[in-house]
């Protein structure tokens, strides 16, 4: 990262844009103020600059290097100012920032490195890659000190761009060019089969030199880099022996990568205990242009969350969440009108910890307070598909919230009955329509694009995720894919209606966690490396088999939203694209059986209907995405990972019910009942709901759903005295 100390450059040896010959005088005052500038002498600096400028005339590069001096002496509060000096020399040199490829001149290369500085500060960093990488091509004939400047500002654009495997290479150069690789003792990067091998090379090749960050800055800086580019590339044992190697271990990169590297091999006790370290040694956000506390509270809730304790994550998000907004504060107290120094301009972290507890609070099940903090995000990083299928969840646990009570008879059954009218021989007993629980949104009806919690709202979150998700595909396809950049959380819904019993079933999303990095500066969540990868901040890229079981997610909650809204050409449309799916997850494919049933059925195609619904489809309700990805296979093997703590790819998954293969089973051939009742075949009805029944155990859950389908059977076949026996049975206050 460009340090906060040189967040600007400009050539101090003057210029001959005017055609003036520079006298021997005046390269001395150039020199003297070079100088000054250099040992923070600002005033002196300007006063030389105005000498040469008496003698000199108007000289763009002159009065460049003054507007310059004047930023710094001003503690680099008065950006706007500077920006607009600029720009008028831009003018008059006609150069053109908005667009790199009309730099042509080395000589105008600090004007587009000063501006992609400045993008850089204020996080817009692919315009700042765009006009740095312009610059990195004229690096061969440029002054040396800009030229490792402008290789260092690349570095780190091509990290917070998200390309660790250009990155690489270009670590190789800088290295080579400016720091002398062999003194840093590390072996140099290259490509992605390279990496891959530096992990298995011998140990007793060469001893590692330990690293000291006080005595050589510019070594211990690589070598932050370069670990860096381990932990995105996910490399994290070749990044465990990077680190050994630094002698410095208090430091504040060094304690946040090493804390991330913990947190990535799923370590998260020891990544903790790592973060902890921290107290003591926390510099002042002046000092930085980053709220140390904000970040230390923000990773503990990542962490937190990953050990499945969503409410201690949420807890420390919010504290994250009360540290940004008081470091803001006494910011704008300190700086008043002055204006904000340049490297604080982009310290606030205020959307990612928003989006980090919007996801943590839609695991502790608080789906509207998840979704309040989610739609603030969604204004900004709306190019998010995960972030729009985090908001559908939203709406669709406020519909409702989970399916576990629809297995437990004893306590639904107070619900069969909706009341009770005259006595003795003259009582009436009044069954309710339906079981179901579903939060129907109260007031005045609004409009599906108003942000609220309502199933219209999250009908159009999903439209847009899935519009995203096919956009990129589209991309992939004809081998066009640009933007680097997603991806996971809850479970999503669903439900088989029908006659009398219907069973509403929430289904699945693909699950994961907050979002936001591990790290400081840059951070990342680390993947293997891509070529292709869709944008997915605040979060990190998604690969194309990440945006496969994203889109499985999509069109699962899709269906759903289309039944509960009555739209059942377009439920169908889904669930039949999912059934599609090259690979799908055993609940999944149960539930796009079960949705493709119910918009067949409400379509009045019960044949169709009960071709999704043989039992036979299902052979395991398995809620993780088929095919291990190589992390995952990393760090299963792992004799480095934390075994007393919970493991990260079943503890992170949220419950979900049906969990056994019996139940889901049984779900099926209940919804076949009901698909032969309405079809007035109530004895094949009747068969196959006794043998629902008679399949209860430790494996099998029964849904509550079948009680109130058998009285309807009985009824509809005269059997108004069995029907009694099973109110008295099921519902004994109403004897």
């Amino acid at each position: 990262m460009v340090d906060k100390d040189s967040p600007v450059s400009g050539d101090k040896n003057g210029g001959d844009s005017t055609g003036y010959s520079f006298t021997e005088q005046d390269r001395e005052v150039a020199q003297l103020a070079l100088s000054e500038f250099n040992k923070g002498n600002y005033t002196s600096c300007l006063q030389s600059l105005l000498k040469l400028e008496a003698s000199c005339g108007h000289d763009v590069k002159l009065v460049h290097n003054k507007a310059i001096a004047e930023y710094y002496k001003s503690e680099l509060r008065k950006t706007d100012q500077f920006r607009k000096v600029v720009n008028s020399l831009c003018a008059q040199a006609h150069v053109n920032l908005e667009d790199a490829s009309t730099l042509e001149d080395v000589d105008n290369c600090i004007f587009y490195y000063n501006q992609a500085i400045i993008l850089f500060h204020l996080k817009q960093y692919a315009s700042a890659f765009q006009l740095i990488s312009k610059v990195f091509s004229f690096i061969e004939p440029m002054e040396e000190t800009l030229a490792q400047k402008v290789s260092m500002l690349l570095l780190e654009l091509l990290l917070q761009t998200h390309q660790p495997e250009k990155a690489i290479p270009q670590l190789g150069y800088i290295e080579q060019q400016f720091a002398c690789a062999p003194n840093i003792g590390m072996g140099k990067l290259s490509a992605e089969k390279d990496i891959k091998s530096s992990e298995k090379g011998d140990k007793e090749k060469h001893l590692i030199e330990l690293v000291d960050g006080e005595s050589d800055p510019m070594k211990l800086r690589l070598l932050h880099y370069k670990i860096r580019c381990l932990l995105k590339t996910h490399q994290l044992n070749a990044a465990k022996r990077e680190l050994n190697s630094i002698s410095v271990k208090n430091n504040l990169p060094t304690i946040f990568l090493r804390a991330n590297l913990e947190y990535l091999r799923g370590n998260h006790r020891r990544a903790m205990r790592v973060l902890n370290t921290l107290s003591g040694n926390i510099q002042s956000f002046k000092e930085i242009g980053e709220h140390i506390p904000a970040l230390y509270y923000n990773n503990m809730g990542c962490v937190h969350h990953y050990i499945a304790k969503p409410n201690l994550s949420t807890f420390y998000l919010k504290k994250a969440l009360s540290e940004e907004e008081d470091a803001k504060r006494s910011l704008m107290t300190e700086t008043g009108s002055n204006g904000q120094p340049l490297f604080t301009l982009g310290f606030n972290h205020n959307l990612e910890i928003k989006y980090n507890l919007g996801v943590a609070l839609l695991h502790t099940g608080l789906p509207a307070q998840a979704f309040d903090y989610l739609v603030d995000v969604v204004r900004v990083f709306h190019m998010n598909p995960r972030l729009w299928l985090r908001l559908a969840e939203c709406c669709i646990m406020v519909h409702k919230k989970a399916n576990d009570e629809d297995f437990n008879i004893a306590h639904r059954r107070q619900d069969m009955v909706q009341g009770v009218v005259g006595s003795n021989i003259h009582k009436k007993i009044i069954l309710s329509p339906q079981l179901a629980r579903e939060t129907l949104p109260k007031g005045e009806e609004v409009s599906s694009a108003i942000p609220s919690t309502r199933l219209e709202f999250a009908s159009l979150c999903l439209r847009n995720a899935l519009s995203l998700l096919n956009e990129f595909s589209a991309s992939v396809k004809n081998g066009n894919n640009e933007h680097p950049s997603v991806v996971s959380l809850k479970l999503i819904g669903g439900h088989l209606s029908g006659p009398p019993g219907v069973l509403n079933i929430p289904g699945l999303g693909s699950l994961g966690g907050p979002g936001s990095n591990l790290g400081f500066g840059s951070g990342g969540a680390a993947k293997i490396p891509v070529q292709r990868t869709c944008y997915g901040a605040p979060s990190s890229p998604l690969s194309e088999a990440e945006v496969e079981s994203l889109r499985c997610s999509v069109l699962t909650n899709s269906a759903y939203v289309s039944l509960c809204l009555g739209d059942y050409i377009m439920a169908l449309k889904y669930a039949q694209e999912l059934l599609r799916q090259p690979k799908l997850s055993g609940a999944h494919k149960l539930l796009g059986h079960l949705y493709a049933a119910e918009a067949f059925l409400m379509c009045n195609k019960i044949s169709d209907a009960i071709e999704h619904l043989n039992p036979d489809n299902i052979k395991d309700v398995s809620l993780v995405y088929p095919g291990e990805t190589e992390i995952e296979k990393e760090l299963a093997s792992d004799p480095n990972k934390d075994t007393d703590g919970p493991c990260e790819a079943k503890r992170m998954m949220q419950s979900w019910c049906p969990d056994k293969i019996g139940t889901a089973r049984a779900v099926l051939q209940y919804n076949l009942a009901v698909a032969f009742a309405t079809r007035g075949e109530l004895d094949k009805a009747g068969e196959t709901l006794k043998r629902v029944f008679n399949a209860r155990g430790p494996d099998c859950e029964v849904p509550t759903h079948v009680v109130m389908l058998a009285l309807y059977l009985e009824l509809q076949l005269g059997h108004s005295e069995v029907s009694r026996n099973i109110v008295r049975q099921h519902c004994p206050q109403y004897k």
